[in-house]
């Protein structure tokens, strides 16, 4: 696992498209470029697979999110899909559960669906880079109006 890690890192980083990039254990942190509060991408091993998820302690940064996931009725799954689907992804993003921890933080979370996949660090590594590419058009991923 830590050889997969490590090259998912490896092409986190050379897609210049995060902020930062952590290693921390088993889990690989990315921070969100442009958001309006601190908000990470993660990714992390999962049972027998990997998940991929969206990770901000900012309680506005979170609904602002769902709350466009909502006027545009489109839900994160599609959203996601559609970036898999451009980058050529065979399989559909499973349900991205959304929830608040027990440190208080506001996750969007799912497995990363990798049957029929031989080189799991390149399939992570896709999946990451459409997530971030679905969340990041969301709320105020982007920044707010107010900086």
């Amino acid at each position: 696992m830590n050889d997969v890690l490590q090259t998912i890192q490896k092409n986190a980083i050379e897609s210049g498209r995060f902020a930062d990039i952590r290693s921390e254990g088993a889990r690989l942190r990315c921070a969100a470029a442009e958001a309006a509060a601190e908000a990470w991408y993660t990714v992390e091993p999962d049972g027998d697979g990997w998940a991929v998820g969206l990770e901000t302690g900012d309680r506005w940064l979170s609904e602002s999110i769902e709350g466009d996931m909502l006027e545009g009725r489109d839900s994160a799954e599609e959203l996601v899909d559609d970036e898999l689907v451009e980058a050529g992804f065979p399989n559909r993003c499973d349900k991205v559960k959304h929830y608040r921890d027990d440190a208080k933080v506001y996750v969007f979370r799912t497995r990363v669906p990798l049957a029929g996949i031989a080189d799991p660090a390149a399939g992570v590594t896709t999946f990451l880079l459409a997530f971030e590419a679905a969340f990041a058009q969301l709320g105020d991923m982007q920044g707010s109006e107010a900086e």
